[in-house]
């Protein structure tokens, strides 16, 4: 009898395009946030520096999320992806800031975290699903 393989495609694929996708925004976002501190009026320079700061922490966290999720996925453990499911978290709110909150949003900012937020949420979506699969109960041996 052939082995039952829980891991998902549909989950793999989703964060292999993400990793390549997230790199080409956060280019754009570091790009984006540069031309706005030197061509746009800011009221402080701190909101900048708080604005470069955010980058860094959305670029660390999605980064250990695609991780965690593919580790997770590949391997068949659950605790990743759990771990990938709760960094979704502060991902969508930093990418939420970039897209909503910042000083001067962008119309090609608002493309690029609309996607963002697009992937994030329809792997978290997945991600849920993969859990379930992983967790589900192996059927009895006849």
């Amino acid at each position: 009898m052939p082995t039952v393989v829980n891991s998902s495609l549909t989950y793999e694929i989703l964060m292999y395009l993400n990793s390549f996708y997230f790199g080409m925004f956060a280019v754009c976002e570091l790009g984006m946030g540069l031309f706005k501190a030197t061509n746009l009026p800011s009221p402080n320079s701190g909101t900048t520096i708080i604005e470069f700061i955010l980058l860094l922490f959305l670029i660390t966290t999605e980064g250990g999320r695609i991780y965690l999720g593919r580790k997770g996925n590949l391997t068949e453990r659950g605790l990743p992806i759990i771990l990938g499911i709760l960094l979704s978290i502060p991902s969508v709110l930093a990418t939420l800031y970039f897209l909503f909150w910042q000083n001067y949003v962008l119309r090609l900012e608002m493309i690029l975290c609309s996607i963002q937020l697009v992937l994030i949420v329809t792997e978290l979506i997945i991600s849920i699903l993969c859990l379930f699969a992983i967790y589900r109960p192996s059927p009895p041996e006849e």
